[in-house]
């Protein structure tokens, strides 16, 4: 028998940031994508075929078929302003069917896009998201009417419980027959926008494509041999008028507002420059000195790190290695040729073994402090509050050269700094992108390093150490921000930001983000960890460690009035940000030279991945600025903050 052969049948999830649009991709196809509360979350546009269960009944036919879903980037308009317009543009021109996905707490902005799509004439299903969150506000909205008045299926949903999934299932399975595409209507057309539109359909292939010629974009114009006429930005924003005009009318006609909702309130409150300002540092108060600081590294650390791992897991280790090879802890300079079964037992189980020392700190330090990280900042996004923190700080990091967007990366810089680097994309200009690339790189510690220092500081009582080093990075970063806005040429965006409302988070949600995002941490950190740590040990019983100690022993000890053994810190810190304090933990170190070891570390340069990182984004001559700068800066800094972080203390 001839296997099946089927066709495929193109999807496209489209809507406004902050919809829903990647919580109803997770549903359809049964695969994870990261689902955040603000803008710039969807980076790489993720697609997977919509999963159908045995258990599902469909229409006969939908087994011919497989139905390919994509998950656009949220929009306000389908065009070529921005990199997510055009890549959402480019995948709906090519979709079968489009997935409109709206939130019924803000259809005066979301159906704009709404009627462009409609406009583009292809079959298209809206789906009405966040209806408890319209409930709770007392908005009403009259479905009925609104889906006649566009001309379009309309499937109420909340897709954070599930609802209306299926019944979205249903209706996209169930339609597959697209020689007429009579199950899937393509929405009511504006006559006034048609008549427009109807010149330029001689010019090109589709009516999408003339609609947006109509719309003065230069790639599609480009694309069908076509040129613009000097008045086509007037008939673009005549068309805009229109569809302004329409959505206006449809609001008022089918949405309805009543009583006073306290989420609401509270909402305007955190966006208030006073009163938000100290909620802010409420916030970070709670998540960075109690929550990440006393309790994750604090409590959970040690009492994995002492109850397990120093006290079971390490003499465990050590007494099994023991039986087969000596184990050293002192003379150990050239162990590797006066007794090379000594040096195997130290490389596997003495003070820096990779048996020993690297597996406590890999997962009993680093793996509590990530999950923390993760745990903290899903609440943070799925609470709704990080929009809110993005409005507060435009008007601080304009002054930097920077807008409210920027938040984005240098929030997911305390996740993963190479990875907050890529999402420098979101940014509107050359000048904004090289300034948030230069301060990830320069003042923004990754959640492995932050969690490291995080336990260093705790060997301080209080919370004096953690307002030291953080207001001293602040006061850095500040400076840093406006000298490069003055050096840098150019001018900062506009920002404009999507609100999302507020809400309890999801438990469900906040565990599988945070465990799908310390998942992928941990497995590229430990590998590569595993192999820094062996270079480490190896040195060490092979008596290089010693010399590379005393080559840099005067930088360290006169510049920075620390220990010499601290010099390995640094020479680790550029393989890997969290490299830079492997074994501190280990070296007796005076208040001050904690502190001044967190800061120093903190400012060290970017590591190998994210060097690697910059020069693609950016070129190898900002990357190699950047990486210099930091040598400057942090030792710099550092002998300035070592000479006088005592008088703070006393």
């Amino acid at each position: 028998m001839p296997a099946l052969v089927q066709k495929a049948i193109k999807v496209a999830l489209v809507g406004n940031p902050n919809v829903g649009k990647s919580v109803i991709f997770n549903h359809l196809t049964g695969i994870y994508a990261d689902v955040s509360n603000y803008p710039g979350t969807t980076i790489e546009i993720a697609n997977a075929p919509i999963k159908l269960n045995q258990d599902e009944k469909f229409h006969p036919e939908s087994q011919n078929y497989i139905f390919n879903l994509v998950d656009t980037p949220g929009v306000y308009g389908v065009s070529s302003f921005n990199d997510e317009e055009i890549a959402t543009r480019d995948y709906i021109l090519d979709a079968d069917i489009i997935i409109n996905v709206v939130s019924a707490i803000s259809l005066s902005r979301d159906l704009f896009l709404t009627k462009q799509l409609t406009d583009i004439g292809k079959p298209m299903i809206m789906v009405l998201n966040l209806i408890d969150e319209a409930e709770f506000r007392k908005v009403e909205i009259n479905i009925d009417e609104l889906s006649s008045a566009l001309g379009i299926k309309i499937i109420p949903a909340i897709a954070v419980t599930g609802f209306g999934m299926e019944s979205l299932k249903q209706e996209i399975i169930n339609a597959p027959d697209l020689k007429d595409q009579s199950n899937i209507h393509p929405g009511k057309i504006s006559p006034e926008i048609n008549a427009l539109i109807e010149p330029f359909l001689d010019h090109t292939l589709s009516r999408g494509e003339a609609m947006l010629i109509a719309e003065a974009d230069k790639n599609i114009a480009e694309k069908n041999n076509f040129q613009l006429a000097k008045d086509a930005l007037d008939l673009r924003e005549k068309i805009y008028k229109i569809r302004r005009k329409e959505v206006d009318e449809l609001c008022k006609a089918c949405v309805s507002k009543s009583g006073f909702s306290k989420r609401v309130f509270l909402g305007k409150i955190l966006l208030n420059p006073l009163w938000g300002g100290v909620c802010a540092a409420l916030i970070l108060y709670l998540f960075l000195y109690k929550f990440l600081g006393n309790f994750v590294a604090g409590t959970v650390v040690d009492f994995f790190e002492t109850n397990f791992f120093n006290n079971i897991y390490e003499p465990f280790i050590r007494n099994i290695v023991s039986k087969f090879f000596p184990i050293y802890h002192d003379n150990l300079a050239n162990l590797l040729v006066s007794n090379p079964k000594a040096a195997l037992g130290t490389f596997l189980a003495g003070d820096y073994g990779v048996l020993t020392l690297t597996v406590t700190y890999l997962y009993g330090l680093l793996l509590p402090l990530v999950l923390g990280f993760y745990l903290g900042l899903a609440i943070l996004e799925d609470s709704g509050y990080l929009p809110r923190l993005a409005v507060l700080a435009d008007g601080l990091l304009t002054r930097l050269g920077m807008n409210g967007r920027a938040i984005i990366p240098l929030i997911l810089g305390g996740g993963c700094v190479t990875m907050a680097v890529v999402t420098t994309r979101l940014l509107n200009n050359k000048k904004e992108k090289l300034i948030a690339m230069s301060l990830l790189g320069l003042a923004i510690p990754c959640s492995a390093q932050l969690g490291v220092i995080q336990g260093l500081l705790t060997n301080i009582e209080g919370i004096r150490p953690w307002l030291i080093w953080g207001l001293t990075l602040v006061v850095i970063f500040g400076v840093v921000g406006l000298a490069l806005n003055k050096l840098v040429p150019g001018d900062c965006g506009h920002f404009i930001s999507d609100i999302p409302p507020l809400r309890f988070p999801r438990l469900k949600n906040l565990l599988k983000k945070t465990f799908v995002r310390t998942k992928v941490f941990m497995d590229e950190a430990t590998g590569a960890f595993f192999v820094a740590a062996g270079v480490v040990a190896f040195f060490q019983v092979a008596g290089f460690l010693d010399k590379i100690i005393i080559f840099f022993e005067p930088l360290i000890t006169q510049v920075l009035l620390l220990p010499r053994e601290v010099g390995l810190s640094f020479i680790l810190g550029m393989i890997r940000r969290d490299f830079g304090a492997f074994g501190l933990l280990e070296i007796p170190l005076t208040p001050s030279q904690i502190i001044t070891s967190c800061l120093v570390l903190t400012l060290f340069v970017p590591c190998i991945a994210t060097l690697a990182v910059m020069i693609k984004e950016r070129n190898l001559k900002s990357a190699v600025s950047i990486w210099l700068a930091s040598w400057i800066l942090a030792f710099g800094f550092g002998a300035i903050f070592a000479r006088f972080v005592g008088f703070f203390l006393s």
